[in-house]
């Protein structure tokens, strides 16, 4: 989710309180709190690493207690005891945990996925329910924060409405996937991937893509999960190519983990030939979304990775570009993946 969102899910968290410090700084921080968990986007060294970092220890379900301590420690110097409604450490603490807890699930509900079981595992927790930017939820907590300095209970409606907005979402979401499943078999196709997604603006719109015999499919839907445009068609990303080249590679061995759908496009490089690996899961169908996806540079999609093989099938180049989130370093050499061990182990940074 947005850091604008975040910070406004604190604000409103605030103002829902019937009994909250009467400082200046109250809302500031409460704003500032709900969204730090997304400073982990300055971390990584280098751009795969962003894949890692990003939505990595800081929201982690394990790390949760001590963040929410250390987020106490800096909110609580900020008012006195002689503050009206001033709260204690403990207090201070439980509200920051809160908050902390509530990014958490809106990063989750997202199509990017929250390391969430960090340290212990890497799985990727993304229940597919929100569009990276939702104004059906950003609007009312906004609106909320206007109106409910001294009227908690409209704050209070907001915070309820994004619990069950982003609940309902995912459970809709279920709903069409399962629908579409079913319709797919019932026709005699098993898809071997199948994915109902959030696109711009849903609830209201949504796409199904799927993969079935080394293509992939995609298409629009209507906010019941009706079909509003024709199909589109990519080759599938070849899963024993993509296994062979993760295991030359740390950068193609992190892109495979992250991605959903992968699709692959390839041509001749010299005597050998070079791959392009994309994931259709961050487009859009929406014109809107696909303008402001247009600025990017070449209107590329992103998060690609490049490699370029020899006559001898044998990796020499790898290329990631992250256009939304780290940027390109251009053509390197292989590196081969090491693991995870010592500090890495515990923020998921593979060596």
């Amino acid at each position: 989710m947005d850091s604008l969102t975040h910070a406004a899910s604190g604000a409103t968290l605030l103002l829902a309180l019937p009994r909250r410090p009467a400082a200046a700084w109250a809302v500031p921080l409460a704003m500032a709190v709900a969204a730090i968990p997304d400073l982990d986007v300055f971390f990584p060294r280098i751009p795969i690493d962003f894949l890692l970092l990003h939505r990595g220890i800081t929201h982690a379900l394990s790390a949760l207690p001590a963040f929410a301590l250390l987020c106490a420690f800096l909110m609580y110097p900020f008012w006195k005891r002689s503050t009206p409604g001033a709260w204690t450490f403990r207090q201070t603490a439980l509200f920051a945990f809160l908050l902390l807890l509530t990014h958490i699930w809106l990063d989750c509900v997202t199509t990017y996925g929250t390391l969430v079981f960090l340290p212990f595992s890497d799985y990727r927790v993304r229940l597919n329910g929100l569009f990276i930017v939702d104004v059906w939820l950003l609007a009312p907590l906004i609106l909320a924060c206007c109106a409910a300095r001294h009227r908690p209970r409209i704050a209070a409606a907001a915070m309820i409405w994004l619990l069950l907005y982003s609940g309902g979402a995912v459970i809709w979401r279920m709903h069409l996937q399962d629908t579409w499943d079913a319709s797919f078999r019932a026709n005699g196709i098993a898809p071997s991937r199948l994915n109902v997604l959030p696109d711009a603006f849903s609830p209201l719109y949504w796409k199904v893509q799927y993969e079935h015999d080394g293509q992939c499919f995609q298409a629009p839907l209507a906010w019941n999960g009706m079909r509003t445009g024709s199909w589109q068609q990519r080759q599938s990303a070849d899963p024993a190519l993509l296994a062979r080249l993760a295991a030359e590679d740390r950068s193609v061995r992190i892109w495979t983990r992250f991605s959903l759908l992968p699709l692959q496009e390839e041509r001749d490089w010299g005597d050998g030939k070079e791959y392009n690996f994309y994931d259709w899961r961050f487009g859009s169908f929406v014109p809107f979304a696909q303008t402001i996806q247009n600025w990017r540079r070449n209107g590329a999609t992103p998060f690609r990775l490049m490699a370029r093989v020899d006559s001898a099938d044998k990796l020499v180049a790898v290329r990631y570009i992250g256009t939304a989130g780290g940027g390109d370093l251009g053509w390197q050499s292989p590196t081969a993946p090491k693991g995870r061990r010592g500090i890495h182990w515990v923020i998921g940074l593979d060596d």
